[in-house]
């Protein structure tokens, strides 16, 4: 199940992307995040509330603080830097930035959870990682112009806060359940997004009227950073940090397959080589983690 969950997640985030774009090119960035980020904690809030009502309960000794500070790593920051730094940069760049975070999780949760990977899980991973690599080189903007550097070290920092939120939940999942948790976190980012947003609205609210920029909002709210988070926590939960962050390179690999679908493009071959090296990265990965 945990590795079902979080291949669902990697499905949802991958045909996100291109979506995200197309809304993006519509409206300022800040008021599409605020809009999408109220839909997914309406989401996630009545989930949550169903949980409760059912008798499913957060331990009483979990600490309201512990949630306050997960809910302003991946609730209010990482939101806010990954889109500031997309906008900053290529989406070769991005990719190729976002497939360093399994590295970074593997190696905090050595450090703090203690999880320990083996040979066979490192393997693995470092596979993973090659096949991104090669992914993202083959879209052709993958730059080191200095005009991108800003962009790129604010891409970093999100991955990074992104790692350090996954390491810091495993504790909090043993305490909350994963709906709870994220839509706590949801509620505890929005009003940092309803400011920013409040800043941008837009100067012609005739493109609100849009029916596809609605449908994307609602896919990008309610799934995307809606019950997709719900999804991640419960294989947090269950298959450890490290291993429910190398699910985030076989997005590469979704989009590469929507593209397919809707636009027709034909995958390269050298995009087949990476895409298989990624699927050969999860694969050993999961083999490795049966035998820590």
């Amino acid at each position: 199940m945990p590795d079902i969950s979080l291949v669902g997640v990697a499905a949802i985030w991958g045909i996100n992307i291109p979506l995200m774009k197309i809304g993006l090119e519509q409206v300022e960035p800040f008021f599409f995040n605020g809009v999408r980020l109220t839909i997914s904690t309406a989401v996630l809030a009545s989930f949550a509330l169903l949980e409760r009502r059912r008798g499913l309960r957060p331990n009483a000794d979990l600490k309201r603080s512990s949630v306050f500070v997960y809910g302003l790593l991946i609730g209010a920051l990482y939101q806010v830097l990954f889109l500031c730094g997309v906008e900053r940069t290529t989406s070769g760049n991005t990719a190729l930035i976002i497939a360093t975070v399994p590295m970074w999780t593997a190696l905090l949760a050595r450090v703090f959870l203690r999880e320990t990977l083996s040979w066979l899980s490192w393997c693995g991973l470092f596979l993973s990682l090659t096949g991104t690599i090669i992914v993202a080189f083959e879209k052709g903007d993958v730059t080191l112009e200095s005009s991108k550097l800003r962009g790129n070290a604010i891409v970093l920092a999100a991955a990074l806060v992104w790692a350090i939120g996954t390491v810091y939940s495993r504790p909090l999942l043993k305490k909350i359940s994963p709906m709870q948790l994220s839509a706590a976190s949801s509620a505890i980012g929005l009003p940092v997004h309803l400011v920013l947003a409040a800043q941008c609205l837009p100067k012609d609210f005739s493109v609100l009227a849009s029916a596809s920029l609605w449908m994307i909002i609602v896919y990008s709210g309610s799934l995307s950073s809606g019950l997709s988070q719900p999804m991640w926590n419960f294989g947090v939960r269950h298959a450890g940090a490290a291993h429910a962050a190398i699910v985030q390179n076989l997005i590469p690999v979704v989009a590469i397959v929507v593209a397919w679908l809707a636009r027709g493009e034909i995958a390269t071959p050298n995009q087949f080589v990476g895409g298989a090296l990624i699927l050969g990265g999860l694969a050993t990965m999961r083999i490795g983690r049966r035998i820590v």
